[in-house]
């Protein structure tokens, strides 16, 4: 298996990525069934809830959710280490993918010197 490690714009972009390569399903619940409007006789559709499922570990595949990383910038108090600078967000929503699946992420694919987090093995 090969590990891919990604970098999307914001979460909202790896959602629909996700979505897109089947690593994120919506199974929307039906909420209230299709009825007849008694007054006039319209047809009221029914109501679905959306029910996201997430499926980050399969037989093709593993993903690693980081999200936000931060850079090793931050100042903390010696005495007591309390943050004095916050550290700053590395730009982007970050995930790690492993798989033998041939998945083109293109425009979304880093190559970090010194990944932040690596899957067991790597």
């Amino acid at each position: 298996m090969i590990t891919t490690y990604l970098r999307f714009p914001s979460e909202e972009v790896w959602k629909q990525a996700a979505e897109a390569v089947g690593i994120r399903t919506n199974n929307p619940i039906l909420v209230e069934e299709e009825s007849i409007d008694p007054d006039t006789g319209d047809v009221i559709p029914a109501v679905y809830e959306d029910n996201w499922s997430w499926h980050y570990y399969t037989h093709e595949w593993a993903v690693d959710e980081i999200g936000t990383i931060y850079n090793d910038d931050g100042v903390y108090d010696s005495d007591t280490g309390e943050v004095v600078t916050p550290p700053t967000p590395i730009e982007g929503w970050h995930v790690n993918f492993k798989s033998n699946k041939d998945i083109d992420w293109i425009g979304f694919t880093v190559n970090p010197e010194s990944p932040y987090r690596k899957f067991a093995g790597d």
